[in-house]
């Protein structure tokens, strides 16, 4: 039993060699760290939007749009972007027009909304990983902040009329890849803009003011070409 014992040992040592030779060749032309894959650099971005402005005092702006970008590196993007203003009233100016009515003044709710939004911004991209989801599948992901100037047109009243302002932005949002070529988008900005939000108590105009405007948004991204590139 012994000597069987002293076979097996001698028949793995001279194994051993044998096997490590084989890895080595096998890895021996192999890369020590291979180059990461880059999602954004050099690739063309599309977004179909739906943004919506927070915190409005009398009409909240739905906002539609689209957006382009075109990414020159992995970490920087410029693009411009167009959204159309779907106004609803809220909660406080219905109040107001209510209580206008039951007082019987001759008072008529009037407020500002926004026609359009249009920009051209500057993204960079500071944070991007990969995460595993459902526990098996792995996605990318980064966190980008804009910068943004534009103009945006506001839709008057019969009382204040209307007119156009410079608005520039700030924000920031994450992308999710769902695949190579799509990916989900949300962000949260806020934009400043000179207008004059209602009429007054007389039925006149008030004071503009410069004022910001938070906003939410979400969208599906659309990226082309379809290959992607490898860090250098």
């Amino acid at each position: 039993m012994t000597g069987r014992m002293l076979l097996a040992a001698v028949l793995l040592v001279c194994a051993l060699p044998a096997r490590m030779a084989w890895a080595d060749d096998v890895l021996e032309n192999a890369p020590v760290v291979r180059r990461q894959l880059e999602y954004r650099a050099n690739r063309h971005e599309i977004t179909a939007l739906f943004g919506a402005t927070v915190g409005d005092p009398y009409k909240r702006n739905l906002l539609p749009g689209v957006r382009y970008n075109l990414h020159l590196y992995d970490w920087l993007a410029v693009g411009a972007d167009l959204m159309v203003g779907i106004p609803i009233s809220t909660g406080m100016a219905d109040e107001i027009g209510e209580k206008m009515v039951k007082t019987n003044e001759n008072f008529v709710m009037e407020a500002t909304s926004l026609r359009f939004l249009s920009s051209a911004a500057v993204s960079v991209t500071p944070l991007q990983g990969k995460f595993m989801a459902f526990g098996s599948l792995p996605m990318q992901f980064d966190f980008h902040l804009d910068l943004s100037c534009g103009i945006a047109g506001i839709a008057g009243t019969p009382n204040i009329p209307d007119s156009f302002s410079v608005a520039p932005g700030v924000g920031g949002g994450v992308r999710v890849f769902v695949s190579r070529v799509l990916a989900i988008t949300g962000g949260l900005s806020n934009v400043f803009i000179d207008r004059t939000l209602a009429v007054n108590r007389n039925n006149k105009a008030g004071d503009g003011q410069f004022g910001s405007n938070l906003m939410m948004s979400a969208g599906v991204s659309f990226f082309m070409p379809p290959e992607l590139g490898r860090s250098e």
